[in-house]
């Protein structure tokens, strides 16, 4: 079964993933940093839960983040997905995820933001995310169609490593 991701992935961003290198009162964006989802607290509609999800992001430069999802797979298959981008809301190449080929990441608040996984124009995936006021942790929802057609919706809690 292939993994969900948003930024992400994606993180992706996941992002998972803010796209923003800088918050927007100038300081580091509260999204960069390594993430492992703490699959216990997360729930999971629509598919099976995944082994481990991490991501990692980092600053990119010029406003932008540099995202890295890996996770391992209900039935040990791994998978990676990768993206460069700022939130400005315009689509930008994901790597290594045959489900998705851009995402859109956008600034929503300080300590949130929200993504898209697009293939071939036409959103596939979703994500939504948020960082804890002490920065510890980052609740995420994400929901879409995988590969296969099947639907699912996530609610993600990751835990800064």
């Amino acid at each position: 079964m292939t993994h969900r991701i948003s930024a992400t992935i994606v993180a992706a961003a996941f992002v998972f993933a803010s796209g923003l290198a800088l918050a927007q009162d100038g300081a580091v964006s509260p999204f960069i940093g390594a993430w492992k989802m703490n699959v216990a607290k997360s729930k999971f509609e629509g598919t099976p839960p995944v082994k481990s999800y991490s991501i990692t992001i980092t600053d990119a430069g010029d406003g932008k983040t540099h995202n890295l999802a890996q996770w391992v797979d209900s039935d040990g298959t791994k998978g990676q997905a990768e993206y460069t981008t700022k939130a400005d809301g315009k689509a930008s190449p994901v790597t290594g995820y045959p489900n998705a080929d851009s995402v859109r990441s956008t600034s929503t608040g300080p300590r949130s933001s929200k993504m898209s996984l697009l293939k071939a124009g036409k959103v596939v995936e979703w994500g939504k995310y948020t960082v804890s006021s002490n920065g510890k942790s980052m609740l995420g929802t994400e929901g879409g169609t995988d590969a296969e057609g099947a639907k699912y919706k996530w609610t993600e809690v990751f835990e800064r490593q």
